[in-house]
């Protein structure tokens, strides 16, 4: 019997292998679309895990200082100190939101608030007034809402001024920005609003959090979790970390050691190359992160927003040769030279 032949030319045989070879591929590009958002959610979980573990242990120590304040005989330094612990806390979740969603974000802003009525009652209580003189006052902004606090007598302490860069930096222009190692071992570290800046982080950091970056070269020893990138323009990021995300970012290079796969969403003109950062202790440093020494998936990212299976994701490539940075030191001086950057030793 002859085969059927279709108007296009196609036996009936023909026809059915070409249906069951194109269900075959829109199933696997569901099954993978599955797959990314499973991926999705355990990450931001993840996120959201870490976050909510850090936040309750630093208002744990700040409670504790709270109810401790009243037997020590230097009232306006801890008074001083714990309103810093709480101007950082503060910093911190406003840092988070990106990834954090609104009720929790309210919850946290609450237990801000209690912690800052805690201290002006514990003041008012324990510090008497003075009758005569002025006073000044220190006003901390937050994004929810304004508090004021009397400056205390003698309230100026050197280490507290240090520890506030120990989560955070913000608001920054053209400047060289480094931390002692001791500020960053196993440390969450955040930065936004950053502009013509370069970042040097050397030790083994416990997550890194950057957002709102334009210009900027961050360059850092090995993350022992995860590294979370949001709305940055222009930079370049040499990292090393178990995961790491970039959210709503345009034309950044990507120098990654990642044991995961890495994650972009919302991005484009994202190189990536692999992590090529070199300093005295970066291998005992790699060794305290816990990341594995023999896996690097620094080519392989998932596009949220790129679902085909069959032709990559227009939306990041792999840097050329003869576009690599083999010389981060050369490029930092030159990246200085060029903005005028001042020094920032935190």
């Amino acid at each position: 019997m002859a085969e059927i032949v279709g108007g296009h030319g196609f036996s009936g045989k023909e026809k059915i292998t070409e249906i069951l070879n194109r269900r075959h591929k829109e199933r696997e590009i569901q099954i993978q679309a599955a797959k990314l958002e499973r991926e999705k959610d355990a990450d931001e979980t993840e996120a959201m895990q870490f976050f909510e573990s850090s936040f309750e242990e630093k208002v744990k120590l700040i409670g504790n200082s709270l109810a401790t304040v009243g037997k020590s005989e230097q009232k306006a330094q801890v008074f001083a100190e714990v309103q810093n612990e709480i101007h950082d806390l503060q910093r911190y979740l406003s840092t988070s939101t990106f990834f954090l969603n609104e009720y929790k974000i309210k919850v946290c802003q609450n237990t801000i608030t209690d912690l800052c009525k805690q201290l002006e009652t514990l003041k008012a209580e324990l510090i008497p007034k003075k009758k005569f003189g002025f006073k000044s006052k220190k006003i901390v902004k937050t994004s929810a809402e304004k508090f004021t606090l009397d400056k205390l007598d003698g309230a100026k302490d050197a280490s507290a001024d240090e520890d506030r860069m120990k989560w955070t930096f913000t608001n920054r222009k053209n400047e060289l920005i480094e931390l002692p190692r001791e500020k960053i071992d196993d440390q969450t570290i955040t930065g936004s609003n950053l502009t013509n800046c370069v970042i040097r982080l050397e030790g083994h950091s416990g997550s890194l959090q950057f957002s709102k970056l334009d210009n900027c070269l961050v360059i850092c020893g090995p993350t022992a979790r995860s590294i979370f990138l949001d709305d940055c323009h222009n930079c370049k990021f040499v990292v090393a970390c178990q995961q790491l995300r970039c959210h709503r970012s345009r034309n950044c290079d990507l120098y990654l050691k990642v044991t995961s796969r890495a994650i972009i969403e919302d991005c484009g003109q994202i190189q990536v190359a692999e992590y090529n950062g070199t300093y005295p202790e970066l291998d005992g440093d790699l060794l305290k992160s816990g990341l594995d020494p023999t896996v690097n998936n620094w080519n392989i990212l998932d596009d949220f927003n790129w679902l085909s299976t069959d032709k990559p994701s227009p939306n990041w490539s792999i840097l050329e040769h003869e576009q690599l940075i083999l010389n981060w030191p050369a490029y930092q001086d030159q990246f200085q030279q060029t903005h005028s950057l001042c020094n920032t030793f935190e």
